[in-house]
């Protein structure tokens, strides 16, 4: 395997730890690299090409104290396979929090769970940068980096290098923010995404909204609508049917933002699980952009969703449930080894938009998150869903297994060895794929013991097979999100 070292930014970190299980894949990686012919264990598919896309919270400057990783500065890496070959490259994403710190060699902006050092006079009145760190899409010939807090920010598909903030020919006003998990609508080719905004100022202030997104093939946003809320919600992702995006706000809440703002406190200090606050499921309707419905139901979460469709007069959704909000505790101090990052449960939800009542089941007994499944089922009934797993195996600080499972609930799962820790995993098609998991898994896993990371290749009608693994040469620190095109940039 033939290695470029493109640049090196900082000098590297020791393993944060002795044991290998514990927190070595949340050290940064600064370096940049093209890396050809990646060496691979076993037979790489001939009938697997595209492009995998993964965004990864990578931080420039050495965790002061405690380090949140939403608060790590985007970079991009690509798998690429074309040719019988795998192929790796990784950019950062350079924002202007990227730029200005990399010169500056120290941290100048806020983030969702890190301050300024220095106290109160560097923080008061700042808000959190956009790291552009959470997730990736290449739709209508944009290659877009996410996150939530801000615009997206565009690259170069084959490149990865950074072209600049992307605000569809200004569509995105300066006001509106773009989520990291928007979906592309089967059907139409669209992209529909949303982002959490004001929708004016009324005597108890600010009047909270979801502004609502709607982007054709072409990537030219034509439609936008505003879904007025009486609180300011948690809200990273939402479901997808065919006619409708459905968003369960649930009890993972702001509380006061002031001390945000006057920079005494950051917002992840602030985000709490509030059992008093019941979910809440607004329905809306995909050509009007307005809200059909409104449902409610106990106290919870949903993080991430998988697939929704519609079922005469029900909209089934799969979503990942949540009674707590332990996951921010552990991420605000994720170099503590005592620390767990677990998942939910794997919940199903069923919406009767006519008598308004709703039904919820378990679909399996696993400790699951990042539900991910064959894009080309969005919005249509689909029977295989693949998530990543935390199991007890002795090496429990992050992910460390995946799972098929069946839309009647027979899930595999298949654990890492102790000290491997996996991702979300995603779906690829093999190039002629006749049906729905005619294809291959791909899980970038991270080794504790070698201080490296690795993507290994599944069958995805039979995850316990692994194809091959494609090795590299570093460690990737742990992602949450990714794409897999089948185009291939050159």
């Amino acid at each position: 395997m033939k290695v470029e070292l493109v640049a090196e930014y900082a000098s590297s970190l020791p393993v944060n730890d002795d044991h290998p299980y514990r927190s070595g894949a949340w050290q940064p990686n600064w370096k940049e690299f093209n890396a050809y012919d990646l060496d691979i264990v076993g037979d790489l598919p001939d009938d697997l090409s595209g492009i995998y896309l993964r965004n990864t919270e990578n931080p420039l400057h050495h965790a002061i104290g405690r380090y949140h990783p939403f608060d790590g500065d985007g970079m991009l890496c690509s798998f690429s396979f074309c040719d019988g070959a795998a192929r790796f490259k990784n950019r950062y994403v350079r924002t202007p929090k990227y730029i200005e710190e990399t010169a500056a060699q120290k941290i100048l902006y806020r983030g969702f769970g890190t301050q300024i050092p220095g106290g109160l006079t560097k923080n008061f009145l700042k808000m959190p940068a956009n790291p552009a760190n959470t997730s990736t899409i290449y739709h209508g010939g944009h290659l877009l980096a996410l996150n939530e807090g801000g615009k997206p920010w565009k690259l170069e598909p084959g490149t990865l290098d950074t072209v600049g903030e992307f605000t569809y020919q200004d569509e995105l006003d300066p006001s509106m923010v773009f989520s990291a998990h928007g979906k592309v609508h089967n059907r139409t080719g669209d992209y529909i995404n949303f982002g959490a905004g004001i929708s004016g100022f009324g005597l108890k202030g600010p009047k909270p909204c979801l502004n609502m997104y709607r982007i054709n093939s072409d990537g030219v946003l034509f439609r936008k609508g505003q879904i007025p809320l009486e609180t300011f919600p948690f809200c990273h992702d939402f479901a997808l049917s065919d006619r409708y995006a459905i968003f369960f706000l649930g009890s993972i809440v702001f509380g006061n933002m002031l001390p945000v703002i006057l920079g005494t406190r950051t917002i992840s200090d602030q985000v709490v699980f509030n059992e008093s606050v019941p979910m809440q499921v607004v329905v809306v309707d995909l050509e009007t952009l307005e809200e059909v419905k409104r449902f409610e139901t106990d106290a919870g979460a949903i993080i991430h969703f998988g697939n929704a469709f519609e079922v005469d007069d029900e909209i089934v959704i799969d979503g990942m449930f949540q009674d707590n909000f332990e996951a921010n505790e552990t991420l605000t101090d994720v170099f503590n080894p005592d620390n767990r990052f677990g998942g939910g449960t794997y919940m199903r939800y069923y919406l009767n938009m006519r008598s308004g009542q709703l039904r919820s089941e378990q679909v399996t007994a696993t400790e699951s998150e990042f539900p991910t499944f064959n894009s080309s089922y969005a919005g249509k009934k689909n029977n295989v869903t693949y998530t990543a797993c935390s199991v007890d195996n002795g090496a429990n600080s992050f992910f460390n297994a995946i799972s098929r499972v069946t839309h009647d609930g027979d899930a595999t799962v298949v654990s890492l060895p102790p000290g491997y820790f996996g991702s979300e995993p995603m779906y690829a098609p093999s190039e002629h794929a006749d049906s729905e998991d005619d294809g291959y898994l791909l899980e970038v896993v991270y080794n504790g013991f070698e201080h490296m990371s690795e993507l290994q290749i599944y069958r995805a009608d039979d995850i316990t097979d692994r194809v091959c693994t494609a090795k590299l040469k570093h460690h990737l620190p742990h992602q949450f999100h990714g794409y897999f095109t089948s185009q291939v940039f050159q």
